[in-house]
């Protein structure tokens, strides 16, 4: 039978057989002291890492990802309890004192952190951090320390690096601090590189930028890469290894196309049925796994996944399965469940294990979009921010157009998503429509009435019923101090309703969206995450509202929680005939989701039309390559895929710009002659399509 050790160590595709791994890591354990008892965060992980290997590391949050690469780093806390053997260049690592551990951080083994901004030092400008790297591992100075720190600036794609090299993190962009750690990680060619969840905070544009990046910096040293991520997509991408970790152990541990294409834990077939691809034409439902995950301070007796899993028998909880060798090549993959086996024999796939809900007649069903009633309508909006200047006679130097002549259009039970990079005017936008006062600039008519036209408290208050919002992170958005009962009464409260009528309807919502009505005495933080995002739906349903602004409702949640608000959401849209306005930065929430996308840009609507037109047959460059940059968790897709990687960042929303906004950043306008470039730099291009067809571009030259 094989061990975690021996299945890891096997080489990817073209590797010499036989090398000895660069970074061997067996039977870690992570214990750290609470008030509730011992956490065991890590339990008996053990990989071994190939040079020029990259092993991806997901799991749900709480899974031990980040500790066992912080326990491998030596960056854990000295009450942190740890065990076993890492094992760096066959040099132990465990028992080094932190001296010593300096002397290898950042030379033999190094680290790119989530956020960059608390990662880098805000009072020291980037040459003197760089300097700090490379003085303390080599011995340069002078002109060979400012060439070297060039040199690493360009190979991460920092333009105009001689100036930039002066500059400090705060001036930078999330996407070009990010590139900043890159350099710093691989300033000394170590000989492995964590990554932990380098791209998370970013646009998905500037992730397939960072991406990139992090494959040149590998291929430049010849470093092996842990990536730990929860994007499934980014780790069939990139990754030759897959482990997945769950309640602090590996459950599942193979060559990328394995686990993808031949998972033998019902876990991993789990988080596999749970992703929206944005890659696929027709919208299936999403398959959420029931339950959340236990507890590391008091485990179960066996199978820690046994209470959620759809094939748990009574042996499975009688003892914990050992990671042992599943599949078609026992010396390449291996799974900790007791009916592996029986899943790789009759070739069991998530929606032959997992129930996958039924899809839902929706009340509009049949019904011309044309047809439906108009429940939101905007037009030309404006919300500029003055920018000011002096210390005494403040006096406007310039403004902020956050939003600048946007339109669109919300129908009857059909869900409108907003999208584009952060900065672009989504938030701002729904903003100005929730305040219900008139705009700067432009028109909102909600429920045919419009807002400038609203007067006084009984006005507002009316059209406020039929308009409601649920926001990204539910537990600042719910009152810590207040029972659920209590949140759900407030807005029914709010209309007068009896105190009978409040009973029977929080009974109903709780039902609605999937909670148990016995709890509404209990407090948000007794909930889950999914759960909490609920009693934030349920709140917004409460006054039953004809539209629901949903402000990133799923970026914070686990992707196997995701699926089951997602779906959700579409049982409510289709029984209750409810229409969304959804702002995402995950284009393939989306797809899944929308039956139109609006897509923005500096303030503006750039490409608006039905989202499977805008996904199939994008228009405007910017959606093109929006879409392109779009990680699919499917291996043999991301490694022929074409990407339109862009190039800088978003401008700034306070520059003065005539032509077309994207002009700057256009991949198509490099390919036209100079009087057409002139166009786009001198002429800002409308919202327009061909007659009679549904979908618009703001270009000059559409695709």
């Amino acid at each position: 039978m094989s061990t975690l050790s021996d299945v890891s160590t096997q080489t990817g595709p073209g590797r010499p057989t036989g090398s000895v791994p660069v970074l061997r890591v067996d039977d870690l354990h992570v214990t750290f002291a609470s008030e509730a008892g011992r956490v065991r965060a890590v339990r008996g992980v053990s990989y071994a890492l190939q040079p020029g290997q990259t092993l991806g590391i997901v799991g749900e949050s709480g899974s031990g990802k980040s500790v066992t690469s912080l326990a491998v780093m030596g960056l854990l806390p000295p009450t942190a309890a740890i065990s076993g053997s890492i094992r760096l260049n066959d040099r132990e690592l465990l028992g080094l004192d932190d001296r010593e551990m300096s002397g290898i951080r950042g030379k033999e083994i190094a680290m790119i952190f989530q956020d960059p901004l608390s990662a880098l030092t805000p009072v020291f400008d980037i040459e003197t951090q760089l300097a700090e790297a490379l003085t303390t591992h080599q011995r340069l100075g002078g002109t060979g320390l400012r060439k070297r720190s060039l040199e690493l600036m360009d190979l991460v794609g920092i333009p105009n690096a001689k100036a930039r090299l002066k500059s400090y993190p705060h001036e930078f962009s999330g996407g070009m601090r990010q590139r900043v750690m890159i350099a710093l990680a691989i300033a000394n060619n170590p000989d492995v590189i964590v990554a932990d969840e380098p791209t998370t905070a970013l646009d998905v544009t500037i992730q397939a930028q960072i991406l990139d990046v992090l494959k040149d910096a590998q291929h430049e040293t010849g470093a092996a890469v842990v990536m730990i991520t929860h994007d499934l997509g980014v780790v069939a991408g990139i990754a030759d290894q897959v482990l997945v970790m769950y309640a602090g152990r590996p459950v599942e541990l193979g060559s990328v196309e394995d686990v993808y294409y031949r998972p033998r834990m019902p876990y991993t077939m789990g988080l596999l049925g749970a992703v929206p691809r944005a890659d696929k034409r027709e919208s299936t439902r999403l398959v959420p796994i029931q339950g959340t995950p236990p507890s590391l301070v008091d485990l179960p007796p066996g199978c820690p996944f046994a209470p959620r899993c759809p094939m748990a028998i009574d042996a499975c909880r009688d003892r914990e399965p050992e990671l042992r060798a599943a599949g078609d090549d026992p010396a390449t993959h291996a799974a900790a469940c007791i009916r592996s086996d029986e899943i790789a024999r009759q070739g069991l796939t998530f929606d032959q294990i997992y129930d996958v809900p039924e899809t839902v007649a929706g009340t509009f069903d049949g019904i011309p979009r044309e047809e439906r009633q108009m429940v939101l309508q905007v037009e030309d909006l404006e919300r500029h921010f003055p920018l000011t200047a002096g210390k005494f006679l403040r006096r406007k130097v310039g403004a902020v157009r956050a939003v600048d002549g946007v339109s669109f259009e919300v129908r009857e039970g059909e869900t409108l998503a907003l999208v584009g990079e952060s900065g672009c005017g989504k938030t701002t936008t729904l903003m100005e429509i929730m305040q219900l006062r008139a705009p700067q600039g432009g028109k909102v008519v909600l429920m045919g009435r419009d807002v400038a036209e609203l007067r006084g408290r009984t006005d507002k208050m009316a059209i406020r019923s039929q308009l409601q919002i649920v926001f990204q992170d539910p537990m600042a958005s719910l009152d810590p101090r207040m029972t659920v009962y209590d949140i759900l009464a407030e807005p029914l409260k709010v209309q007068g309703r009896r105190k009978d009528e409040i009973n029977r309807r929080i009974t109903e919502l709780m039902r609605l969206v999937g909670l148990n009505p016995d709890h509404v005495d209990r407090f948000p933080r007794q909930f889950s995450g999914g759960q909490r995002q609920r009693i934030g739906i349920a709140r917004a349903l409460a006054v039953e509202p004809k539209l629901v602004v949903l402000d990133e409702p799923v970026s914070a949640l686990d992707v196997s929680i995701q699926a089951g608000v997602v779906n959700l959401l579409e049982d409510l849209q289709a029984q209750l005939g409810v229409s969304f306005l959804f702002v995402a930065h995950d284009l393939s929430v989306v797809r899944h989701i929308a039956d139109r996308v609006a897509v923005m840009y500096l303030g503006q609507v750039i490409e608006l039309g039905p989202t499977e037109q805008v996904f199939q047959t994008p228009q405007h460059p910017y959606t093109h390559a929006l879409l392109s940059a779009v990680p699919v968790p499917d291996p043999e897709v991301e490694r022929h895929r074409t990407r339109t990687l862009l190039e800088g960042d978003l401008p700034s929303p306070t520059s003065e710009i005539v032509g077309c906004r994207f002009a700057s950043r256009c991949p198509k306008r490099l390919t036209l002659g100079e009087h057409d470039r002139a166009r786009c730099d001198e002429e800002q291009p409308r919202l327009t399509g061909e007659e009679g067809a549904d979908q618009q571009r703001a270009c000059h030259f559409p695709l």
